[in-house]
């Protein structure tokens, strides 16, 4: 078996060897290196992303990655029978996450900041202001928009402005193979969350949990949607001191019933970054890593359009490959130009660009009706 640093040095003459790089995510893999195997298998995804080893082991990490985490609580059972004597928030899977991430950390972006500002900081850090003009602060918020633009970012910014605790649940959390257990989790999730006082409670990847029950494929689906709407109503229960939020990539597929009123009816596209923020995270990608000084930052952010925050670390990733192959073949050594980051644009498909075609087909054809207005008002800018 070769080593770690056999494989690097053979990767980086070739740096588009996808089988050479599965060798060193595994070798990282069984090594336990987890954060370095993850990059690797993130990099064959770029290239292919229906690449099945490197989504497994992703997916291997991902659960490692839990199991490590100190907020998280494993002791669950499949028998409610095995544990009559403890509090079903005692059993459930729960992370909290510590790290705090304010607005001033998000370049770019800051229409959005504002809009978030006012329609979910503020009526919960001043119920009473909004309350004399008759403004609901209570319901859910519902982050919708394209992978990799930020969304869980702001949930924890959002956390972390109105100085609250951020709870993050993600499917793989709630969901168990035994009859009602996947329901028994999410309640158990609410009631931790009740018991915390103030906090987020953030969902991610919300249409694989409430998935619009016409298009489930199974009753348990069907059953952990209502289970949901009747935790998120409070279900003889108070959630006013308990921030609900959202995040999906695919909200039309999203049970209706969860966007109405009390549930997710606050619902803010998150776009792909715009041109400002663009150009400051490439500034804070090249900082620390030798590039020219002649670089047009601003030329390059205007040929990234639609690309998210991940595209654009992943074009100065590519950059660097260019630069240490063309180091190693002509034995000189020199910076990041702009035609590198030029060429690794023309390399990487903007992961944004494919998302929005969908919604446009669906804003303009697919019924969806006057749902996703400031989605409509962000095509319609795009296309004048």
């Amino acid at each position: 078996m070769r080593t770690v640093e056999e494989l690097e040095k053979t990767l980086v003459e070739n740096p588009f060897d996808t089988k050479l790089r599965l060798e060193l995510a595994e070798l990282f893999m069984s090594q336990h290196q987890y954060d370095k195997s993850g990059i690797h298998f993130n990099l064959i995804l770029k290239q292919d992303p229906e690449h099945q080893k490197a989504l497994e082991g992703l997916s291997f990490l991902k659960k490692e990655k839990e199991t490590e985490n100190k907020g998280l609580n494993l002791a669950v059972n499949n028998s409610s029978s095995r544990i009559p004597n403890e509090k079903i928030s005692n059993i459930v899977p729960f992370r909290e996450d510590k790290s705090k991430i304010s607005f001033s950390d998000i370049v770019g972006m800051e229409s959005l900041k504002r809009t978030i500002r006012l329609k979910v900081i503020e009526p919960f850090r001043n119920p009473s202001l909004f309350s004399k003009f008759k403004k609901k602060g209570s319901d859910g918020i519902l982050l919708y928009g394209p992978p990799g633009c930020g969304k869980t970012m702001l949930a924890k910014a959002i956390a972390s402005e109105c100085d609250l605790e951020f709870i993050s649940v993600d499917i793989s959390d709630i969901l168990n193979m035994y009859i009602g257990e996947s329901e028994r989790s999410l309640a158990g999730v609410f009631e931790r969350a009740r018991d915390l006082g103030s906090c987020v409670l953030f969902f991610d990847e919300l249409d694989a949990l409430a998935i619009s029950r016409s298009k489930a494929s199974s009753h348990s689906a069907r059953t952990l949607v209502n289970e949901l709407l009747n935790q998120m109503d409070g279900f003889g229960k108070n959630n006013k001191n308990t921030l609900i939020l959202g995040a999906t990539n695919m909200p039309w597929d999203i049970d209706q019933a969860a966007k109405r009123s009390g549930r997710f009816s606050r619902q803010i596209f998150v776009p792909p970054l715009d041109k400002e923020a663009r150009q400051e995270l490439l500034r804070l990608a090249l900082h620390g890593i030798p590039h020219d000084e002649g670089i047009s930052l601003d030329m390059i952010a205007d040929q990234s359009r639609g690309f998210s925050g991940a595209d654009i670390v992943g074009v100065v990733e590519l950059a660097k490959e260019y630069v240490l192959l063309d180091i190693i073949d002509k034995n000189h050594e020199r910076s990041i130009g702009q035609q590198d980051l030029l060429n690794a644009i023309e390399e990487i498909e903007p992961s944004a660009l494919e998302w929005l075609k969908t919604a446009k087909n669906l804003v303009n054809y697919g019924g969806v009706g006057n749902s996703y207005k400031d989605l409509s008002a962000y095509l319609r800018k795009k296309r004048d």
